[in-house]
C-alpha cells in the first residue's frame, strides 16, 4: 500500500472509531440523565446549558441556538418551569417579549449534571497515563478545530450561496 492509500485506511478507522464513541457517549449520557437525582431529556438539558451560557435570554434566541423550534422549544421551557428549573420573566423594555432564565434549581440540576459526568469520565480515562492524557487532549483539540473549520467553512459557504442566490 502506497501512503494514500494508507492514509484512507487510518481515515476510514478513526471515522468508524468517531461514530463508535459518538454512539457509545450518546447512550451514557442517556445513562446518566435517567438518573432519579438528574431525570432530564436531552433537549431538556440542552436547552438548560444554552439558557445557562446565555444567562437570561429571549425565547427565539434560545431556539436558534439549541436548533429547535418554537412550539418544541415551549414545550420544554413548560415541562422545566413546572420543575421549577426555569424562569420566564417580561423584558421590561417590551412586555411582549418573554425571555427564560435558569432558577437555583436548574442551576443546582445542571452542577449534579457536570459532577456527574466528570465522575463517568475520570472512571473511563483511569487506565491513562499523564502523558497519554495530554496528547489525547491535543489530539482531540485539533480534531474539534478541524470540525470548527468544516462547519465554518460549511457556514461561509451556505451564506455566500444565500447572498449570490438572493442578488440575481
Amino acid at each position: 500500500m502506497n501512503e494514500t492509500e494508507v492514509r484512507a485506511a487510518y481515515i476510514a478507522s478513526i471515522d468508524d472509531m468517531i461514530r463508535q464513541i459518538t454512539w457509545q457517549s450518546h447512550k451514557q449520557l442517556l445513562q446518566t440523565l435517567n438518573r432519579p437525582e438528574i431525570s432530564l431529556t436531552v433537549p431538556q438539558m440542552v436547552t438548560l446549558f444554552a439558557i445557562r451560557a446565555a444567562g437570561t435570554c429571549r425565547m427565539s434566541d434560545l431556539a436558534d441556538t439549541t436548533q429547535q423550534s418554537a412550539g418544541t422549544l415551549t414545550g420544554i421551557i413548560d415541562r422545566l418551569i413546572i420543575d421549577n428549573l426555569v424562569g420566564r420573566i417580561r423584558d421590561l423594555d417590551d412586555r411582549r417579549v418573554v425571555q427564560v432564565t435558569l432558577t437555583p434549581q436548574g442551576e443546582e440540576r445542571l452542577a449534579q449534571v457536570d459532577r456527574v459526568r466528570r465522575e463517568d469520565m475520570e472512571q473511563i480515562l483511569r487506565g491513562f497515563a499523564f502523558n497519554q492524557m495530554t496528547d489525547l487532549d491535543t489530539l482531540l483539540q485539533m480534531l474539534l478545530g478541524g470540525l470548527h473549520e468544516l462547519l465554518n467553512g460549511a457556514t461561509l459557504t451556505m451564506n455566500h450561496q444565500a447572498s449570490t442566490a438572493y442578488s440575481a
